[in-house]
């Protein structure tokens, strides 16, 4: 038995090798060329609209909404309560505290506001530039005394889950 052999032509030859460097070029350029690096959480507060502070190894600093199955992040805990009438389910706050890595972790039950026992609040931005680093949560007076005389944040006062929520409500 002899075998089948497909005959191309030498200008058959050069149409396929021409449509396979195509091929190639296309999948390469769809592959590599396309692809736009995206750059972290590059984004604004949803409340302030101010740009979001992105973690560092030293701080945590974003502020994570979660509520049903999604999650959005805010500048600073102010940003939140400020804007929690948006929301009419539960929610879970992770804030970031004190620690790399270790949130303090607030939530609206049914309304009704609750964080772990001790957690103090820091509010004295003037600015929502100044948010991120003046409207923090603390696990301790302690941590929150140590961050203000590191930070040099004048006329500084620890304030409960309750006051914060009551100073929130007043701006």
């Amino acid at each position: 038995m002899g075998r089948n052999r497909l005959k191309f032509s030498n200008s058959q030859k050069g149409k396929q090798m021409k449509n396979t460097i195509l091929s190639l070029i296309l999948l390469a350029t769809a592959t590599f060329g396309l692809v736009v690096p995206a750059k972290a959480h590059e984004a604004d507060c949803p409340y302030c609209k101010t740009k979001l502070v992105q973690n560092t190894k030293d701080q945590d600093n974003e502020v994570v909404v979660k509520y049903g199955n999604k999650k959005i992040e805010y500048r600073c805990v102010y940003c939140v309560f400020a804007d929690q009438k948006k929301f009419s389910s539960d929610l879970v706050v992770y804030a970031p505290s004190e620690s790399v890595g270790k949130p303090i972790i607030l939530k609206r039950t049914d309304g009704k506001w609750s964080a772990p026992d001790g957690t103090l609040f820091l509010n004295t931005f003037k600015r929502h530039k100044d948010c991120a680093e003046q409207s923090r949560a603390f696990t301790s007076k302690q941590a929150f005394d140590k961050y203000v005389a590191a930070n040099n944040i004048a006329n500084a006062k620890a304030l409960t889950l309750e006051e914060m929520l009551k100073e929130v409500a007043k701006k």
